[in-house]
């Protein structure tokens, strides 16, 4: 073999090695993102968790500050205070507060859709009821998202 050839050879091999290394080089960067976009989901669906959660821990400290204020003087602040009572219950659901709820939903769900449709039931209950539904609907939303999400999480 002479030095030409040997060079060649040399030269084959460095460009084998460099071609060697892009496609090395390719393969970590495609396992590095796919990494990093993991990591990413899981700490969209934490900190979704972590909002949900701190959401859910603000409202139960206005119930309690609301339920151990044990009514007011005034019949004013009194209904407002009612009214805060069933929006933080409404908002929190039965599985969090389970005697509120009860409290609060005394009739089945078919007698209060039926109340929105009574002639004889009063404009600002209607629109309670309908607030209280939306409440309830959104909140359950968010409550099977995060669900979902840590079905997700978990596979």
């Amino acid at each position: 073999m002479t030095k030409e050839e040997i060079a060649l050879w040399v030269q084959v091999a460095a460009v084998v090695a460099a071609v060697l290394a892009a496609i090395i080089a390719l393969v970590v960067s495609a396992l590095d993102r796919r990494n990093a976009r993991r990591i990413a989901d899981e700490d969209r669906r934490a900190a979704l968790r972590q909002a949900h959660m701190m959401f859910e821990l603000q409202t139960l400290l206005k119930l309690a500050q609301n339920r151990s204020r044990g009514g007011h003087s005034d019949t004013n602040i009194s209904k407002d205070m009612g009214a805060e009572w069933a929006a933080l219950v409404g908002a929190l659901g039965p599985d969090r507060v389970p005697i509120n709820w009860a409290k609060l939903v005394d009739l089945p769900p078919e007698e209060i859709e039926a109340k929105l449709t009574d002639g004889d039931t009063p404009a600002w209950l209607k629109e309670s009821i309908e607030a209280h539904r939306a409440l309830a609907a959104v909140a359950e939303e968010i409550r099977r998202e995060n669900e979902a999400a840590e079905t997700a999480r978990t596979r």
